[in-house]
Parts: C-alpha cells; structure tokens; sequence
C-alpha cells in the first residue's frame, strides 16, 4: 500500500496552534502515522457515521483528529478536544451533504 500524503485544512492549522506545545508533539505524531495506516481499525481509528463521505476519527489522548481520505490524500479536518467532539460533528455535517 503506498504512503498517504496528509494536508490540513485552515480549521485544522487554527486548532493545531492554539493547542499547548507540550500537546502539539503528540498530535503531530498522530497525524504523521496516518500517512502509513489512515484506516479504521475500530479502536483508535473509527469511521464516524452520518456523513455523505467517509469521516474518521483518529484518538490521540483527551483529543480526536478528523478526517477525510481521497484517493491517496488525507485531509485533516479538525483537531479537538474529546468535550467539543459531539459539537464539532454537528458543524461539519450539514456541509457533508
């Protein structure tokens, strides 16, 4: 299976910023694994459900990735804290139809 490329999206630079840097290193970290391994697994990768295109959420401590995969891209949608999951899927989802 070849690499992933990973690109972010502006919501997801503006998160990635305002995070501690102590924090930072680790999501980086969980980002960089999805170049080699983006699909669920059904622990720590899942697929969400009610989207019209795949959205996966990746967990990495007390925060969640959001995702998306396109052929051989993997678009970084978010970067939050578990709290604000639910809140954060309402948003994203009208724009998802």
């Amino acid at each position: 299976m070849p690499d992933f490329s990973i690109q972010l999206t502006r919501p997801a630079i503006s998160d990635l910023e305002g995070m501690p840097e102590r924090l930072r290193g680790g999501i980086l970290e969980g980002i960089s694994g999805l170049k080699e391994a983006p699909f669920p697994d059904g622990y720590a990768r899942k697929k969400l459900k009610g989207f019209s295109f795949p959205v996966y959420r990746l967990r990495v401590g007390n925060h969640r990735i959001l995702y998306r995969i396109d052929q051989t891209i993997v678009t970084i949608l978010r970067v939050i804290d578990r709290k604000e999951l639910e809140k954060t899927i309402r948003r994203i989802r009208p724009f998802s139809a």
